[in-house]
């Protein structure tokens, strides 16, 4: 595995550069880790690399043996709860987020200027006006949105599915790295947002403090 850590007091993260098969992912698994009817219906590399590959990095995250089952709205937790849960891939970028007890996002997207004609779709006229005044590194700032509103959805859940009118980043300067202030409109709720760019992809999360301010 080739990846990198970061702790922020109870939370941890790992992100992996994917460059293993998806032979060499099962081999670091006990055949009672893994469930063989699931995995049986995976049928392509990719996806097979994907199910073992989150799975491997919450194992080493959390140094023990875990299952992943999915709520309603598709949000993944373990079996036996002992931590608070994120999943994202993108590409060969794989990153996972846990915490003892706060619900928790995360989201890693790698650059593709296809976002660039999708923009209007999950900004609102006001993001798109604010926001983007600055032209420099438009696609950056476009897929750094588009990873923040992926990660508040994560947590929110479906009173978060309209991204441009549900969802408001508020302006911010852009760097590699820091931090975004977002509302949940239909809740008045605000968040922060943690945030780093690379060359190679936007990486965004967040804890949510249920103590957060209300508007």
């Amino acid at each position: 595995m080739i990846h990198r850590t970061i702790k922020i007091s109870d939370t941890k993260i790992l992100i992996w550069e994917l460059t293993e098969t998806w032979e060499e992912l099962l081999k670091q698994f006990d055949k009672n880790e893994i469930d063989s009817v699931e995995f049986s219906t995976f049928h392509t590399d990719k996806r097979k690399k994907e199910y073992l590959s989150v799975r491997l990095a919450l194992k080493t995250l959390l140094n023990r043996k875990i299952k992943i089952c999915y709520n309603d709205d598709g949000k993944p937790f373990l079996s036996d709860y002992f931590a608070e849960i994120g999943i994202s891939h993108s590409g060969q970028w794989i990153a996972v987020i846990t915490h003892p007890t706060q619900k928790v996002g995360i989201d890693v997207e790698r650059f593709q200027s296809k976002i660039l004609a999708i923009s209007e779709r999950f900004l609102s006229q006001e993001e798109l006006e604010k926001i983007l005044e600055d032209k420099e590194e438009k696609l950056k700032k476009l897929t750094l949105l588009w990873s923040a509103k992926e990660a508040l959805f994560k947590v929110i859940g479906k009173e978060a599915v309209d991204f441009s009118r549900q969802l408001l980043i508020f302006p911010f300067e852009m760097g590699k790295s820091g931090k975004m202030k977002a509302l949940h409109i239909p809740r008045k709720k605000l968040y922060e947002l943690n945030y780093e760019l690379t060359e190679e992809y936007a990486l965004v999360y967040l804890i949510d403090n249920m103590e957060q301010n209300i508007l």
